[in-house]
C-alpha cells in the first residue's frame, strides 16, 4: 500500500521493473530506437513503450519531444494530458512542462512565487528520420542512426507500414529477417520458392557497426487476387543485399538484374522489453508498378506469416553463446549477428566460438 522512504544514493536511470540486466539496459539505451511514425504524432500526446520505459511523446512548433510518462508533483500519466502552447499538461493538476522537462506553469501558485527547480520531467534526445520518430534514452552521445538516406533521397515511391507489436525480442525479429532458410517453408503464401534449392556458401562482410552479404534467391510471388495459367506462379531470380546495422536496423535490397530495378525493405525492431518488439518498416519502390496499397498489403501478409513462428521460438531471447544451438553453414549471417551483438557486451559472458 505504500513505499517506504528511500535512500539518498541515485538512481542509474534504469526502469525499476525492467526485465532487462542492467548491462544490457545501459548498452541498448545509448542507442536510437523508433518509437512511432512522425505522421502518428500531432496535436496530441501519445503514450509509447521503450526499453521498459513508459514514455510521451507530444509535438511543438520544433518537433516530436519525448519524456517519462510521468509526472514527478503526484505522478499523473501525461499522456492522458493535452498539448497547450507546446507544453505537455498534466491531466490531474494542470503543470505544463516544455520539451527541455522545465515546468514553466503551475496554476495553483500565484505568480509572485516561483516554481520549484526540482520540478521537472526526464526528457530525452528524440529526432524525426526516414518518416519515424527516434528515442536515446541514455545520457551519453547517441550512437549514430542507421544510414538510410535513400528514403531521403526522393527517389522512388516512398511508403511507412503501419507498425505492428510482435511478442518477440526485437533480436529475434531481426536475426530472422536476414535469414535465408526460412523463406520457402514460412512464405509459401507470399514468396518463398522451392522448398529443396540449395543454399550456396555465402561470405558476411563484418563493418564499424554493421553486417552485410549479398545473394541471389529464386522468388514465386503470389499476389494477392493474382492468377496464373495452369495455376503456377513465375519464378523470378533476385539479388539480395542485406545491411544490417546494429542492434536492431536492417536493410534488404532486392534488385530484378534482368529489368535493372530494385525494391527497397528498411526494417528496424524497437525493443519495448526483452520479449515485446514493436516493428517499423519503410517500403521504396523504384520499379514503378505497385501502388501504396499493394505494397503494404503484401508486407503485411509476409509479417503475418513471420510473427506468430518467431514468438513461438524458445528462449524468446536470442542466444548469443554459440553452443546453445546448432548451426548450419546457411547461418553464417546469424552466427556473425550473434558474435556481433556479444562483441558490443550485450549477453555478458557470452561464448563467441569459431
Amino acid at each position: 500500500m505504500f513505499l517506504p522512504a528511500k535512500n539518498d544514493t541515485p538512481t542509474s536511470g534504469i526502469p525499476a521493473d525492467t526485465r532487462f540486466c542492467p548491462g544490457d539496459w545501459t548498452i541498448l539505451s545509448r542507442y536510437w530506437h523508433p518509437v512511432a511514425a512522425s505522421a502518428a504524432i500531432v496535436d496530441k500526446p501519445a503514450s509509447v513503450r521503450l526499453l521498459d520505459r513508459q514514455l510521451v511523446l507530444w509535438r511543438d512548433g520544433d518537433g516530436v519531444n519525448a519524456a517519462r510518462d510521468l509526472c514527478p508533483h503526484r505522478g499523473g500519466q501525461l499522456s492522458l494530458g493535452q498539448v497547450c502552447d507546446g507544453m505537455i499538461v498534466c491531466p490531474l493538476h494542470g503543470f505544463r512542462y516544455d520539451g527541455d522537462g522545465a515546468c514553466r506553469k503551475v496554476p495553483a501558485l500565484a505568480p509572485a512565487v516561483p516554481i520549484p527547480k526540482k520540478l521537472r520531467i526526464e526528457s530525452y534526445a528524440c529526432q524525426e528520420r526516414y518518416g519515424l520518430v527516434w528515442v536515446c534514452l541514455s545520457d551519453e552521445q547517441p550512437l549514430p542512426l542507421p544510414d538510410w538516406s535513400l528514403i531521403e533521397a526522393g527517389e522512388g515511391k516512398v511508403v511507412v507500414v503501419p507498425p505492428g507489436v510482435w511478442r518477440a525480442a526485437a533480436a529475434r525479429h531481426v536475426e530472422n529477417f536476414n535469414d535465408l532458410c526460412h523463406i520457402p517453408f514460412v512464405h509459401r503464401g507470399t514468396f518463398g520458392g522451392e522448398e529443396d534449392r540449395t543454399i550456396e556458401a555465402y561470405g558476411v562482410d563484418i563493418g564499424d557497426g554493421c553486417l552485410t552479404f549479398q545473394t541471389e534467391y529464386v522468388e514465386q510471388t503470389r499476389y494477392a487476387g493474382q492468377r496464373q495459367d495452369g495455376g503456377l506462379h513465375p519464378l523470378n531470380r533476385r539479388r539480395y543485399n542485406y545491411h544490417l546495422t546494429l542492434p536492431f536496423a536492417s536493410w534488404l535490397e532486392i534488385t530484378d538484374e534482368a529489368k535493372g530495378s530494385a525494391f527497397h525493405i528498411f526494417d528496424v525492431a524497437s525493443p519495448v522489453s526483452t520479449d515485446v518488439s514493436k516493428i517499423f518498416q519503410i517500403l521504396v519502390d523504384m520499379t514503378g508498378g505497385l501502388s501504396e496499397r499493394d505494397m503494404i498489403d503484401f508486407q503485411q501478409r509476409i509479417n503475418s506469416e513471420d510473427a506468430p513462428l518467431v514468438e513461438a521460438q524458445s528462449p524468446h531471447e536470442l542466444p548469443l553463446d554459440l553452443r546453445d544451438e546448432i548451426h548450419i553453414p546457411a547461418d553464417r549471417m546469424s552466427i556473425e549477428y550473434r558474435r556481433a551483438l556479444a562483441r558490443l557486451g550485450l549477453g555478458a559472458g557470452a561464448i563467441l566460438g569459431s
